[in-house]
């Protein structure tokens, strides 16, 4: 859904290929093609042969393989880094290269003491995400899952995400961008804004500097870090267009991630490396349920599946939403963009949006979701 958000807003023509019929980018396209590449792979090519840039908003290994291999017979650009990828689509391989790089992350078990975190390896996001505080819990989950997990100490503090985009191993970071969490770990919420990460920024771009070289990586990488006691941990990485923070990014900075992947495919330039100074505006990007008289802040996969989607620009307050609020008003879902000139300010008008919200949708409870407070699962409120 970004990447279609982002191509519009860079004023492309747009096409989505997804075999799956409900995907909710199909409403924001210009053409959709509801096709799965792998079963209908002659016809996969010609529709291919329009495009002036492919690329690949997903994690299906097959699918990468084969535009990998098929599309440099087509002659247009693919933006995608396979090599980079392979590695990075894996926690034990990532993790593997921190180490042998002296690249810092949570320690590893059973080196670390209770609570840990388990996360399957080669899934990205919340997927499969669990905490564990015991030894007969995470004996049951190893049973059940397996050893392809990874396995780390918990960390509680700040998350922050930077995008590196390189030319074999040359790179240039983007803006650090604040990360918070919901029900399950899905990322809620994302803040962007003058102020965010400054104090973190100069040894983050560094640590974004360093993968990106190790990797030789060409194109574009996604960094994801916690900050304990002033110093960061590297959590994830993942070399593929990110979900939700590019458009915190462009709405901020008005730095298109599309246009600069473009540009580097296209043309073999990247962009200027004064990205963070162009910060102009903060910014709220965050998710939304309502059902049941309930309103919930939530994570992106609230969206999957869902149909008729459609941007507004102003409404409730919000700067932009995207939502099928039209098509059910009794149970929708909404990805919310509000700006304001400093973090205080943007904070401000979205609550006051959320009010605007919960006042036309006759809201009965909300729900703001924090897994990191043990025994907390939100600020459920009832609204009388």
């Amino acid at each position: 859904m970004e990447a279609v958000y982002l191509a519009r807003q860079a004023g492309w023509e747009t096409a989505l290929i997804d075999k799956d019929p409900k995907a909710p980018a199909a409403a924001l396209a210009d053409e959709f093609y509801n096709m799965d590449l792998l079963r209908n792979r002659q016809q996969a090519r010609s529709a291919l042969k329009g495009f002036d840039l492919i690329v690949p908003a997903l994690e299906n290994h097959e699918v990468l393989l084969w535009l990998n291999e098929n599309v440099p017979f087509l002659d247009i650009p693919l933006a995608l880094d396979l090599n980079s990828y392979n590695i990075t689509s894996s926690k034990k391989k990532s993790n593997r290269l921190f180490i042998l790089s002296g690249i810092p992350i949570p320690e590893v078990w059973p080196d670390c003491g209770f609570p840990v975190i388990i996360k399957p390896s080669n899934m990205s996001g919340s997927a499969g995400v669990e905490k564990v505080t015991d030894h007969a819990y995470l004996s049951a989950l190893l049973n059940r899952l397996g050893h392809e997990v990874v396995i780390q100490k918990f960390l509680e503090g700040p998350s922050y995400s930077l995008e590196v985009i390189a030319d074999r191993g040359r790179a240039v970071s983007l803006q650090v961008t604040e990360l918070q969490f919901g029900a399950g770990f899905d990322c809620k919420r994302v803040i962007a804004g003058p102020g965010i990460g400054r104090k973190i920024e100069n040894e983050f771009v560094s640590l974004g500097a360093r993968i990106a070289a190790v990797l030789n990586l060409s194109g574009i990488m996604d960094v994801e870090v916690i900050e304990t006691g002033g110093c960061l941990s590297v959590l994830e990485i993942d070399a593929r267009l990110p979900s939700q923070t590019p458009c915190a990014v462009f709405h901020s900075t008005g730095v298109n991630m599309l246009q600069l992947m473009a540009d580097y495919w296209i043309n073999g330039r990247l962009p200027d490396k004064k990205i963070s100074s162009q910060i102009k505006r903060a910014v709220i990007y965050e998710h939304l349920r309502f059902r049941n008289g309930k309103l919930e802040v939530t994570g992106e996969h609230v969206l999957t599946g869902v149909q008729g989607l459609n941007i507004y620009k102003g409404e409730f307050g919000t700067d932009v939403l995207i939502s099928n609020f039209a098509h059910n008003p009794d149970d929708w879902v909404a990805t919310t963009i509000y700006t304001a000139g400093t973090e205080s300010d943007v904070w401000e008008a979205r609550n006051r949006a959320v009010e605007k919200v919960m006042h036309e949708f006759r809201v009965k409870r909300y729900n703001d979701p924090n897994p990191f407070k043990e025994g907390e699962t939100g600020n459920d409120q009832v609204i009388l």
